[in-house]
């Protein structure tokens, strides 16, 4: 038979939300701040269904805006309930924009609740001759099945409630249900029912007499004094119970069958809802729209065809170009595509004619496309439009990098395997991006910073870096025998051997077999061991500070030690990282194949790793370090005069910090309270808590607050700079450095504490660390061009370092060269100072 699906749409919704709210998973936005999970969880699971069951019909209920029928019989119906959280009543408009774009029904009715309204299209079109299915986790609802309609709870595992399993359930027939609910009552809807009668009560008392008007009438044969007095003495209120509790099945609504056919989505519609959204993977399933054009993918077979082509574009004309590599089974030589007009792209076969390559000006990763290219006999000196750099301004995110993603969020398109269909897809983007790119007032940015790195990068990434293999064998033995230690250490402590590295075992002989008290409250069978747990207990238990430093010398190990031996290309003896412009929100760099960025420098292990990293024979290594410059650049945003006083007079920050904060003379500034200040001086750039601070320091909250609270008396500037941060970005949406670069931060409006909490930190923090990244991206730009002609390379930026290599004639003029640069890249109103290093290897170099 048919089969028409009834949606209890806002019960559903409310309580997907909370259960994924109970799981401690973050909120889901768009980057222009709308809230998503609630949307989300819907179209999860209405995408399911539809997938699953394949409805003949369907609707979707809602409730209807003020009191209902209910509400007039009794005025605390429903009374006791919480308030909706603001975050899911913004996300029901948007939901219904969904359903109008799938074109399922929309139903509600005034004065009436959803169950009413549920309920009596269960009794019309049953009777009419169809299945019904009721898409509900509401238990209430259970009074409307019967042998044609049944009760689906996707919620619960896909749980099905047909006669049987209702009463299996709920202990009482279906047509008893309000029955049970007015005798036991019900606290979510604050149906009072009878006072003293609970669930086993009246589910006997409805099992022996049917029905509630039967219990009352016999209410003196019933034994138990209670229950008996209770029906005698609450007659009324019993009977107003049923009354709250029994959906009304009569609802005067207007919804012929017709109505409720199911039918295909609105494509066009959706993929706006989807974008709005932000759902892109949503959108990459759907493909993309045809929109009529033939798009014409040939190959040049000949390079006098290519000629030809080249010859007829305008002079002006820029082509874009993608690369393609050999793959087995599809091509063995690489493969060109080009594009130089919209809806047409050709592969081609290197080599190209000179003619071509002037006007190789679009691709998508300047950066590797030159690298590739120069391995192909191509020298392309830089492109002038690379549109994963034009998207990452735009949004920066991260995951905008891929061209497939590019294309499906920006041209609503899916990308196929084809070269020439990639260069028309970048052609595309260009013709988007770049007028957005200028609007934004994003153009300067491009064309002094992003754009001209790619070479200099493209560049330190053919060098390379010279690696010392047998440094690093001999590290490996030594951490070998640390480990063994540690191991054998953890083992004693713990009174048992057991996998280390294996988070359950490690947490069932922590929290269990030694019932070290967890820190905080911790979800049932959820109890961790990631490290920002085990660093709250790592100063009162020993297993766990040596469970630590195991798993740090592991890490180290496997991460670098081990690894980087098998990164050494034999044609060069060097490791070559991968530089990602994009890798970061901030706009810092990012490096893989080594991620050089992660060594750690504060840790012994660490610097030991460095001193692996070494020129090549008889050559220095030259390390160039920005000292302190997210600090200088907060007194230079700030315009604290206590931060400006101390740069400007060339005093140490954290010593000066401690003597203000801790009211001593700057000469009685003992080491432990420097490390105080130092944490409360970065602290306050990162936007750390007093629970972070004391975390940190090993200190209890109420000190680390103090320590907040005097830091902010003292440095008044800083202040006013956080608060007037915050307030021009939750005017704005995004953070900007001192460059122009932009960071949309969606969450500066939330109405979810922890959520505004983190996008308030982060919007402090951005215009600091995001101007550092773009200070040394300028420095870097001006340093290769200085040292064209000159032997000494630049290898590798890590954070806010330099390192550089260099035969010993240059050592003395690079080390001015560098910091000179370095140093005079922005005009700060406090110093910006450099320390330049020399040394045989990198952890060496002072």
């Amino acid at each position: 038979m048919p089969r028409l699906f009834l949606i209890d749409s806002f019960g559903f919704i409310f309580r997907a939300f909370h259960a994924r709210a109970r799981t401690g998973a973050p909120p889901m936005r768009t980057t222009a701040g709308i809230s998503t999970e609630a949307v989300y969880i819907f179209h999860n699971m209405m995408k399911k269904l539809c997938e699953t069951q394949k409805p003949d019909y369907m609707a979707a209920i809602f409730e209807s805006t003020g009191k209902t029928f209910r509400d007039d019989a009794f005025a605390d119906y429903k009374a006791n309930r919480t308030e909706t959280p603001p975050d899911l009543l913004d996300q029901i408009p948007w939901i219904k924009k969904l359903l109008e774009a799938q074109r399922v029904p929309i139903l509600e009715f005034p004065n009436y609740e959803a169950d009413d309204v549920i309920g009596t299209l269960a009794r019309r079109f049953e009777a009419s001759g169809l299945e019904v299915v009721i898409v509900s986790s509401d238990k209430d609802m259970l009074q409307l099945v019967t042998e044609h309609t049944t009760m689906f709870n996707p919620m619960k595992e896909d749980k099905w409630f047909d006669i049987a399993e209702t009463e299996a359930f709920m202990g009482v027939k279906p047509s008893q249900v309000a029955d049970l609910l007015a005798l036991k009552g019900d606290s979510v809807d604050n149906i009072p029912g009878a006072p003293g009668i609970g669930d086993k009560g009246a589910k006997d008392l409805i099992q022996r007499f049917g029905s509630v008007e039967n219990a009352l009438d016999h209410a003196a044969e019933v034994e138990r004094k209670m229950y008996r007095e209770s029906l005698q003495n609450h007659r009324d209120q019993i009977l107003l119970s049923k009354q709250l509790a029994t959906i009304h099945t009569e609802v005067p609504i207007e919804a012929t069958l017709e109505d409720l056919v199911m039918q295909p989505a609105d494509k066009a519609k959706l993929k706006e809802v989807y974008q709005g959204l932000e759902f892109f993977s949503f959108l990459k399933e759907m493909g993309h729209v045809d929109d009529g054009r033939v798009r014409d993918y040939q190959r040049f077979e000949t390079e006098a065809e290519l000629e030809m082509w080249v010859d007829g574009l305008p002079a002006d004309a820029s082509i874009a170009v993608a690369i393609a590599t050999p793959k087995e089974g599809m091509f063995d030589t690489p493969l060109l595509g080009l594009s130089a007009r919209e809806a047409e792209g050709r592969s081609v076969t290197p080599p190209l004619p000179e003619s071509a390559w002037v006007k190789l000006k679009i691709t998508h990763d300047a950066k590797s496309a030159m690298q590739q290219l120069r391995a192909l006999g191509i020298n392309v000196a830089n492109f002038e439009h690379d549109v994963m750099l034009y998207a990452f301004l735009l949004t920066a995110d991260p995951a905008t990098a891929d061209l497939g993603n590019l294309t499906g969020r920006f041209l609503d398109r899916n990308l196929g395997a084809d070269p020439a269909e990639h260069a028309e897809a970048m052609l595309a983007l260009q013709q988007k991006l770049s007028p957005e790119v200028d609007a934004q007032g994003l153009r300067e940015l491009y064309d002094t910073i992003d754009l001209p790195l790619a070479p200099v990068l493209a560049d330190m990434e053919n060098i390379g870096i010279r690696v010392d293999p047998s440094a690093l064998a001999s590290m490996s033995l030594v951490m070998d025998g640390e480990l063994q230690r540690l191991s054998a250490r953890i083992y004693e402590l713990a009174g048992k051997v057991f996998n280390i590295n294996s988070p359950q075992q490690l947490g069932k002989i922590l929290f269990e077999d030694m019932a070290i008290p967890f820190p905080g409250r911790a979800p049932k069978g959820k109890i961790s061991t990631a490290a920002d747990v085990l660093d709250l207990l790592s100063a009162e238990h020993e297993v766990v500070k040596a469970v630590l430093e195991y798993r740090q010398v592991s890490k180290l190990k496997g991460t670098y030690v081990d690894a980087l031996p098998a990164l050494i290309r034999s044609s060069t003896g060097r490791v070559h990282t991968t530089f990602n412009q994009v890798g970061a929100a901030t706009g810092r760099l990012s490096s893989n194949n080594p991620n050089v960025q992660n060594i750690p420098i504060r840790t012994e292990m660490g610097r030991e790793i460095r001193r692996a990293f070494v020129p090549r024979e008889g050559w220095k290594l030259i390390v160039a370090d920005y000292s302190q410059i997210e600090l200088r650049l907060l007194a230079h945003m700030s315009r604290d005069a206590v931060l400006t006083e101390a740069f400007r007079n060339g005093e140490d920050i954290h010593t000066r910090t401690a003597a203000e904060v801790m009211g001593v003379p700057p000469l009685m500034v003992t080491v432990e309270m420097r490390r105080g200040a130092k944490a409360v001086n970065f602290g306050i750039v990162y936007g750390q808590t007093s629970f972070g601070l004391a975390a940190s320091l090993g200190i209890d909250r109420k000190q680390a607050e103090q320590y907040i609270t005097s830091y902010f008396a003292r440095y008044q500037g800083v202040r006013k700079f956080i608060d007037a941060t915050i307030a021009e970005v939750r005017k704005t949406g995004y953070a900007i450095t001192l460059h122009g670069r932009k960071r949309p931060i969606p969450d500066m409006h939330s109405r979810n504490p922890n959520a505004r909490g983190f996008a308030e930190r982060t919007a402090v923090n951005t215009p600091l660390q995001g101007t550092a990244a773009d200070l040394i991206k300028i420095a870097m730009i001006r340093i290769a061009k200085v040292l064209e002609g000159r032997q000494t390379k630049m290898l590798l930026q890590v954070h806010d370092e330099l390192i550089f290599e260099c035969p010993e004639s240059e050592v003395e003029e690079m080390r001015k060269l560098v910091k000179r640069e370095m140093e005079n890249v922005y005009r700060l109103n406090v110093p910006l100072v450099v320390d330049v290093g020399v040394g045989d290897n990198w952890r060496d170099a002072k």
